[in-house]
């Protein structure tokens, strides 16, 4: 933009003595020069022109005016040349006499060190002591990266003196009413602690920073900031428009988040490209964004208020309206070229000084409408206090108070009825710390612990101590809270004595062997586990025992299962009277046990004189049924750790045929597994069976088979079964699954199987639609392996739409065992598939005791008592209880109930007594080729 003045020839400005102030830009003439052009070369160019655009200089220019002056006064006198703008870079007045005699040179600049100007002022002044008739030259050069704005003046001394008084005058009134805002929002922000005061402080100190750099006060107060006079405005800027975006936010209701966001990210926009652009782009910018956030800051104020009291926020509406006018017309005038008066722009600052107190006065509207509401919510407090206390006297739960140490403030009538008081007074006399109330101090030190780290405790259960002695089992749930300079607990406590009995039977059934008392097999992989891990993060040496009892099925063939058992157990606790205290002794199969060894009992050493002592319990054991002594065998198979062993699966393989080698040797042997032994029957047996896997996959020579399922409560109305899987060997030869299914769950790929059973039976279920329209449910077997498979899901769910098998017919079953390793896995392929309409069987349910507990977290439709129940229902009552009560919690959880191994009429007429609600087995009927399926035939009648 050119500012443009009406042209003319240098013409002498006359200096009378009603002289007070000149503006030099009308008067004077200029003309872009090379930066470093000297003056005696200026003088003799042409070009000069009234004048000049305000476009910024480039880096290899500078700006030159020039004007002439004389004393027409008639007496000495003194006049002062101003070149008002702070931030330029260099500020260069050369003082000729009409002759073009240098009489002075200046060379100033916000660049410059402040001892370079002739006065100590924060624009760039310089004096002229003119004698009476004396005419004088003067020429200034300018040099800047930022636009040419500036005023240039020329003013009688004594006037200046006036005007400066004014302007000073106004800038202590403006620079101090923005301190004396932010000494008082500082000081009651300490006092009251109210967040949006802290902000309207830094806002008032930021604000008033800003006022005083662009007014060249701080470069002026400390001589070292002129040079980055720029650079503070736009950073002082930012920050100005951040706390007052604080200060927005915390009083307005209901901003949306990115509105907040978008005010944060314009303030940090403008901060940073103080840091990185040119003083002309920086200006350009900072105006920009400054104009974009008080636009915005001042369309919040107007959208949205506080509903239930609209005062504070009209006032800070009509604050930001002030600044925003203000703000808008001088960056207007700027960008125009146009510099205001010195006094007018501080005017404008006054208006600007007055939006910012109608904002402090919004401010305490605000804070005066938050304090009713603070009471209100007291007085609503107090009245939910009186609620609180009669929940606290009347409450079925033990509520109490206490100190960190244990001395006990507060009780209810449920709490003392509960450690068997009479009344609260009692309770709080007789019992003098709440140590006496736990069974264990133990306990209470540990529940102290976990409060003084999370500061919550939950559902912890401890056994208590009553007022007689008696011991019992309690919830607590407590909470740590700080109040008057002390901590306090804020406890509830309610009796579970019945059911953590019962728990605890159930965990102990859960991890042991119920036969012997030794572990079970779930609870020894679950510890190799643990084992193998510690093992290879910690180096620690681990090995692993595998026994089997040779000649257990002698006994059990000649003196039947009852001599079994009680051979077992016999036989259990002399072994475990070796381990104990050198390792972990668990039964893993009817006759088969392990023993995990860890630290130094894991050494070669140590594992091989324990193995012998093994040896020598079981050739001195005799074993005498009815008249009748019987001497036993065990085969020891022996694995110590290294870092090639990554499962505890291959661990227990690697020991499995470590100890099947030990019985090819003969017997009652311990061999130690060696990577060196070669031909393991073993597993030359799986690599046979994986490769029989293969080529059934491969040429499809497994057979589908099926099993009724017979209803006990209702009438047949269609077809229920299960699929099975045998494989059709070469000579025609049909194989059950229990013979392949081994190496295939050991070598992956049970999922392939899966797969191949799903589609084959999908396929026959689309090539006989009639069979299907009879259909009411088909189970299918899934591996945990396949539970676990991303992609089989997947297949079976383009299975279903590319052979259009309605989901409501397919029921798929999941072992309890694999469900529960595969917890995550397996709810996931439940959910999935519930939601489309099939439904799921837990299948060999009541093989673990932790099946109560996981139940509840498995969504499944049927459950199938696990046959080792069913098959000896009539004699034995440990059996028949066990059926009853899992056919109560499945009745309880909507469940229905299925019974395997039904092998008899009478064990299903049982059943239906019982109310199970489905039967199967060879009772019912035996497994059949699915090609020549024929409907049950099986009398009608309900067995309940």
């Amino acid at each position: 933009m050119l500012i443009q003045f009406p042209v003319r020839s240098l013409e002498t400005a006359s200096l009378d003595n009603q002289f007070e102030y000149l503006n030099i830009k009308e008067q004077a003439q200029f003309l872009r020069t090379p930066r470093y052009a000297l003056l005696s070369e200026v003088q003799h160019r042409s070009g000069w022109k009234e004048g000049f655009s305000i476009e910024p200089l480039a880096t290899d220019q500078s700006l030159w005016g020039r004007f002439q002056v004389r004393n027409d006064s008639g007496s000495q006198e003194r006049f002062d040349l101003i070149i008002a703008n702070p931030g330029l870079d260099e500020v260069d007045i050369h003082i000729l006499d009409d002759r073009e005699r240098i009489l002075k040179a200046l060379m100033m600049g916000a660049k410059r060190p402040l001892s370079s100007r002739e006065v100590n002022h924060r624009h760039f002044v310089s004096r002229l002591d003119m004698s009476p008739g004396e005419q004088l030259n003067i020429y200034f050069r300018i040099a800047d990266s930022g636009p040419m704005v500036f005023s240039a003046e020329l003013w009688h001394d004594e006037a200046l003196i006036k005007t400066e008084q004014a302007n000073m005058a106004l800038i202590g009134m403006i620079g101090g009413a923005l301190a004396i805002l932010f000494f008082y929002y500082l000081i009651t922000y300490v006092l009251l602690r109210s967040p949006v005061r802290f902000w309207f402080a830094m806002a008032s100190l930021s604000f008033m920073l800003l006022f005083l750099n662009i007014e060249g006060i701080l470069a002026q107060l400390i001589p070292g900031l002129s040079k980055y006079i720029s650079v503070i405005s736009s950073a002082l800027a930012a920050l100005v428009l951040f706390n007052a975006a604080k200060v927005s936010h915390l009083m307005l209701r209901g901003v949306p988040i990115y509105w907040r966001y978008a005010s944060y990210v314009l303030s940090y926009l403008l901060f940073f490209s103080a840091l990185v652009l040119n003083d002309y782009w920086k200006l350009i910018v900072a105006i920009g964004l400054a104009g974009a956030t008080v636009g915005l800051q001042f369309a919040l104020a107007w959208r949205f208020s506080n509903r239930r009291d609209g005062r504070p926020n009209r006032i800070y509406a009509i604050g930001w309206s002030c600044i925003s006018l203000v703000a808008l017309v001088q960056a207007g005038l700027y960008l125009s070229g146009v510099i205001l008066d010195a006094d007018l722009s501080l005017y404008m600052m006054l208006l600007i000084l007055f939006g910012v107190l109608l904002i402090a006065l919004a401010l305490e509207a605000h804070e005066q409408a938050k304090t009713r509401h603070r009471e209100q919510r007291q007085s609503n407090t107090i009245n939910d206090l009186r609620r609180f206390y009669d929940l606290f006297r009347n409450s079925a739960e033990g509520l109490y108070t206490s100190t960190m140490e244990g001395r006990l403030i507060t009780t209810n009538p449920a709490m003392c009825s509960l450690f068997g008081y009479d009344d609260e007074k009692q309770m709080l006399r007789e019992c003098r710390t709440t140590a006496q109330l736990y069974a264990s101090q133990q306990d209470r030190l540990s529940l102290v612990d976990d409060l003084r780290e999370k500061g919550v405790v939950m559902g912890k259960e401890i056994r208590g101590v009553r007022r007689d002695g008696t011991e019992f089992w309690f919830s607590i749930s407590v909470q740590l809270r700080r109040e008057h300079n002390e901590d306090y607990l804020f406890g509830t406590i309610f009796d579970i004595t019945e059911r953590k009995e019962s728990n605890l039977s159930l965990e102990y059934m859960a991890t042991h062997d119920p036969l012997t008392g030794v572990h079970n097999r779930r609870e020894f992989e679950r510890s190799l586990k643990s084992a193998l891990e510690q093992a290879s993060q910690k180096g620690e040496e681990l090995t692993l025992l595998y026994m089997d009892l040779d000649q257990f099925k002698v006994v059990n063939d000649t003196c039947g299962h009852k001599a079994g058992d009680v051979l077992i157990k016999q036989l259990s606790k002399q072994l475990n009277d070796v381990v104990e205290g050198r390792g972990l002794l668990a039964r893993l199969g009817g006759d088969e046990f392990g023993i995990l060894l860890q630290g130094e009992q894991a050494s070669d050493d140590n594992a091989y004189l324990l193995a012998n002592k093994l040896l020598n319990v079981l050739q001195q054991f005799r074993f005498v049924w009815e008249n009748r002594i019987f001497t036993l065998g065990i085969s020891i198979g022996l694995v110590p750790y290294d870092e090639h062993i990554h499962s505890s699966e291959q661990l227990l393989s690697m020991a499995d045929s470590a100890c099947y080698m030990a019985k090819e040797e003969g017997r009652n042997q311990i061999h130690a597994y060696s990577k060196k032994d070669e031909r393991i029957q073993r597993y030359e047996t799986e690599l046979h069976w994986v490769s029989l896997i293969n080529q059934a996959l491969q040429h499809d020579s497994f057979e589908l088979y099926y099993q009724h399922y017979h209803p006990l409560h209702k009438l047949s109305e269609g077809y229920h079964y299960e699929i099975l899987l045998r494989m059709r060997g070469n000579d025609g030869e049909i194989t059950s699954p229990g013979t392949f299914l081994p190496a295939a769950e050991r070598y992956n790929l049970t999922a392939q199987i899966d797969k191949w059973v799903i589609e084959h039976y999908f396929i026959w279920l689309a090539e006989n639609p009639q069979h299907t329209a009879h259909l009411v449910k088909a189970n299918i077997n899934l591996s945990g392996h396949s539970l676990g498979d991303k992609d089989l899901r997947l297949f079976v769910l383009n299975a279903f739409e590319k052979y259009a098998i309605p989901y409501n017919k397919i029921c798929f079953e999941i072992t309890e065992s694999v469900a529960i390793i595969k917890m995550d896995e397996t709810l996931q392929f439940i959910k999935t598939f519930h939601q489309l309409g099939c439904q799921f069987a837990l299948d060999d349910f009541g093989s673990g005791f932790s099946s109560y507990g996981y139940l509840k977290s498995l969504p499944v439709d049927f459950v199938k008592i696990d046959g080792s129940f069913v098959k000896d229902l009539l004699v034995d009552p440990v059996d028949m209880a066990m059926v009853r009560s899992i056919k109560e919690v499945a009745k309880a959880m909507g469940m229905q109930t299925v019974a395997e191994f039904v092998e008899s009429k009478e064990i299903m007429v049982e059943l239906g007594k019982i109310g199970v609600d489905y039967a199967q087995g060879y009772g019912v009927a035996k497994p059949a080729n699915i090609k020549q399926f024929s409907p049950l035939v099986l009398s009608e009648e309900k067995t309940d």
